[in-house]
């Protein structure tokens, strides 16, 4: 087709069909990326300072809120260096960074399909009541737009902190100039659509209505925010979800995403999620290859299982049928609407017929944008309960797409909010594995005694971290509810265990309960089993446990231990006891307070202390181990020492003060080592920790002599230390890290 020199009516007749089509059965992948995600609690120096020092890493570009785009270096095999990087403390995720295609196919010549389609959805009388107010930002994240077309230029969305053409980034963004929206394949305010596609999806939304020319769009009014991260050769995952935060971060309400076809990804469901707190909608097509993708998930459509803000829509032809191409789901996708030979604006001011999800999906987000200008005081629920209960029930679509109905943009505007519908629920798709997870274990924690803040799940099996949501597991105090804001896998768990950490630190004392429902799912989707029967998702598949959190009082003094009864393991032998949580994130002038529960009876005899500790500054630490009887003895002070040590006062690194002050105390109870951080030098992790006994066949034999000296106190640390240190531990500028 060419683009210069040709009449604007021989442009109306050239017409194309573009279709969003991947090879669904392997998704391709930039070989020579990963993408890593970290928890939010974890500190950015923490996070660089572990992928610097990873092997296998090139480099690594911050995508933003926890996410890293990680080189990997040459020679050098990408699914070793994605092994690596799980090993990570703090990582939620790590995978690749999937390539994202549209491909063109031509069709026969129509021109004005649109009469047709936009008559079988209501449009005509619809807009007799209203033709939008330009309130909604509709963000179209596509292959770009032309910004000069003269049926969307009017009404581009407008950047309020950028000055045109001053070659700066005025509202320091990290983009310069970016007026209308962001090239994310370049980094650059180049919106120019070399594909055609994001330009015929914008034309659907909203080209400017009653102008006299080209066609209308679904919303004559509506604010256009193009986002691009396709190009010729396809996009990438990581810079999809780099558009959908800085849609969220500018307003936009609606994100069309007509495209789809890589397998599902973490950093992209995390993305949603922030869509969904932002009060988002997110409008994806279903994909055109005849699939029930409720068997075979087609995403980011297939989202809507998961994330009630993300609509799956299929296409119908003018009879209201659904497309021969189009995929459908009783449970993944939520409605149809057109997308058969749908005519739009293309590039260098055309016109022209294209078909495929790709236009189904536009003709819904336009439709939400004119409910949205209507009532903008509306919940993204309240708009999308309105949609669900204002389609046309077809029976074409009964048991095809989740409200078994295609748009109709007239009943969707013409009446106030309304209860949804009772959706059919379909079960689960069958898969290979069955067999759903059970919770083995769940315990409650905190940093410090008296606290809790986190609480760890062990599961049967591997478990998709993204349903561990809120709403999956519920967490009650004695006084509130509480919120999970951060999800944590165990390095070397293989997604069995998680650390769920809480928004916000609990010291409340009394009851504190978390119930695990069912919609927590294993990797192929299978819900929760937890009575073990084989039938999962059940009333009665949940799990349960309640934890008392006491107070802080202060415990009394220690008293003269009463010798515990003999045991029976055998003279001699070597015992290790290790904490649970771990990794722990070490933060700079902070303690660190670790608790090792030693559960049986024996006399300490050459007592071992074996630590893993990768921290870019060791000379900042001080480590102190305390007994259950109140002894204690300061390992080691602002000197440094290996990554990985064990302390021992023979064959292993001589403590500061000597491991033969616990000789003889009684074992059982509760042993604490306080790790404090002096300095600024940035972020740790304490990996392992673990306590090294030989155990007698006797109970203890000797007892801590009265008065004798335990720790070094405040002053003999000050005596070792610079000015500065002198300063914090004395407790005259900074307490935070000060040892007591």
């Amino acid at each position: 087709m060419s683009s210069h020199g040709t009449s604007r009516r021989t442009a109306l007749l050239q017409t194309l069909e573009l279709e969003d089509r991947l090879t669904p059965t392997q998704a391709a992948f930039d070989p020579e990326h990963v993408l890593v995600s970290f928890a939010e609690v974890v500190p950015e120096a923490w996070r660089t300072a572990s992928l610097a020092g990873s092997a296998g890493v090139q480099g690594f570009e911050a995508l933003g809120l926890g996410l890293y785009r990680v080189a990997v270096s040459p020679g050098v095999d990408r699914d070793v260096a994605e092994r690596e990087l799980r090993g990570l403390s703090g990582t939620t995720s790590v995978g690749p960074d999937y390539i994202i295609r549209t491909q063109t196919v031509p069709n026969d010549p129509v021109w004005n399909a649109n009469r047709s389609a936009g008559n079988s959805i209501g449009l005509p009388a619809a807009w007799s009541t209203t033709t939008g107010t330009g309130q909604t930002i509709v963000a179209v994240i596509d292959t770009g737009i032309d910004v000069t077309h003269p049926d969307l230029a009017p009404n581009l969305w407008r950047n309020p902190g950028e000055i045109a053409g001053n070659n700066r980034d005025d509202d320091g963004n990290g983009f310069i100039d970016d007026l209308h929206g962001v090239d994310f394949t370049t980094n650059s305010n180049n919106l120019t659509d070399s594909v055609q596609h994001g330009t015929h999806v914008a034309g659907i939304i909203g080209a400017v209505g009653n102008n006299g020319q080209g066609v209308a769009g679904v919303n004559w009014r509506t604010r256009i925010m193009p986002l691009k991260f396709i190009g010729a050769n396809g996009g990438l995952t990581s810079d999809a979800v780099r558009a959908l935060d800085y849609a969220l971060r500018n307003g936009a309400k609606i994100i069309n995403a007509s495209w789809g076809g890589s397998p599902y990804d973490t950093a992209f469901a995390a993305a949603l999620s922030r869509a969904r707190s932002a009060g988002a909608i997110v409008v994806a097509s279903a994909g055109n290859y005849a699939t029930d993708t409720d068997r075979s998930p087609f995403y980011p459509a297939a989202y809507t299982t998961q994330f009630n803000n993300v609509l799956g829509v299929a296409a119908t032809d003018d009879a209201g049928n659904l497309a021969s191409w189009s995929n459908f789901g009783a449970t993944s996708v939520t409605v149809a609407a057109p997308g058969v030979n749908i005519t739009s604006t293309l590039n260098n001011g055309r016109y022209g017929a294209l078909g495929g999800t790709s236009m189904a999906a536009p003709f819904v987000s336009g439709a939400l944008a004119l409910l949205w200008d209507q009532n903008p005081t509306w919940t993204y629920s309240q708009i999308l309960d309105k949609l669900k209960t204002s389609v046309d029930r077809l029976p074409g679509l009964s048991g095809k797409v989740a409200t078994g109905g295609r748009l109709n943009v007239a009943e969707l505007v013409n009446a106030g909010p309304v209860n949804p519908p009772a959706l059919p629920v379909a079960p689960p798709p069958p898969t290979a594995d069955r067999t759903g997870p059970r919770v083995v274990a769940a315990q409650f924690s905190g940093a410090k005694a008296g606290q809790f803040d986190r609480v760890r799940l062990t599961f049967s099996e591997a478990v998709n971290a993204a349903t561990l949501t809120n709403a999956n597991v519920a967490v009650a105090g004695p006084t509130s509810t509480l919120s999970i804001s951060s999800v944590i896998p165990t390095a070397g768990t293989n997604g069995t265990q998680f650390t769920l950490l809480f928004s916000r630190v609990q010291s409340t004392t009394g009851s504190y309960t978390m119930r695990v429902h069912s919609g927590v799912r294993d990797i192929s989707g299978n819900p929760l089993d937890q009575n073990g029967n084989g039938i999962t998702g059940e009333a009665g598949d949940f799990f349960q446990i309640t934890s008392h959190l006491a107070g802080t009082a202060s415990p009394p003094p220690p008293t003269v231990p009463v010798a515990p009864p003999p045991v029976s393991p055998p003279s001699g032998s070597r015992v290790n006891y290790t904490p649970g949580l771990l990794p722990r994130i070490v933060l700079p002038r902070r303690t660190t307070r670790f608790e090792i529960v030693v559960n049986e009876t024996f006399a300490v005899e050459d007592l071992t202390v074996t630590l893993n500790l990768v921290h870019p500054r060791p000379g900042d630490l001080s480590l102190r181990l305390s007994a259950p009887d109140g002894r204690r003895a300061t390992l080691v002070n602002r000197i440094g020492f290996a990554a990985t040590t064990t302390f021992a006062d023979r064959n292993g690194t001589k403590p500061l003060q000597p491991l033969s002050t616990f000789q003889g105390a009684p074992a059982r109870g509760t042993w604490v080592l306080e790790l404090f951080d002096l300095g600024d030098g940035g972020a740790g992790s304490l990996n392992t920790i673990s306590l090294g006994f030989a155990r007698t066949s006797i109970a203890a034999q000797s007892l801590w002599p009265a008065g004798a000296p335990h720790s070094l106190n405040a002053e003999d640390l000050d005596s070792s230390s610079d000015e500065r240190n002198r300063a914090i531990l004395g407790g005259r500028s900074d307490a935070i890290a000060k040892v007591r």
